[in-house]
């Protein structure tokens, strides 16, 4: 695997964490009970949701490059390691409680990863 696809798909996991805190600190606050205006108006005006969105369409572009170079069988779990950003991102920037088990589970896919990339 050479530097540049590395590189590619390590911006795909970073684009996949961003677009994820981007709903998530976006959708923070609202709520149909504080006011008339509808859930759905709010989130469609919300410019970190469409930042959000902006990063799946970039993630998007990314991908189909990787899927390009890479076998599926490879791609896809070295990008599950979105899921360990998603974790790491929710303790050290939104400050979200992290039990024992999700880091452990964490590890585990990390580790898993780490295997299947010994492959290819």
């Amino acid at each position: 695997m050479s530097f540049a696809i590395l590189a590619i798909l390590a911006l795909t996991i970073g684009l996949e964490v961003a677009g994820q805190l981007c709903f998530k600190v976006g959708l923070g606050g609202l709520s149909s009970a504080q006011s008339a205006q509808p859930v759905w108006l709010k989130v469609a005006t919300t410019p970190l949701i469409w930042a959000g969105v902006a990063a799946y369409a970039i993630e998007l572009g990314a991908w189909l490059f990787i899927l390009s170079r890479l076998p599926l069988s490879v791609a896809f779990p070295a990008g599950s390691l979105s899921y360990c950003g998603i974790a790491l991102a929710s303790r050290f920037v939104l400050n979200e409680p992290v039990s024992r088990q999700r880091w452990i589970g964490t590890i585990l896919v990390a580790i898993g990863v780490a295997i299947v990339s010994m492959t290819a």
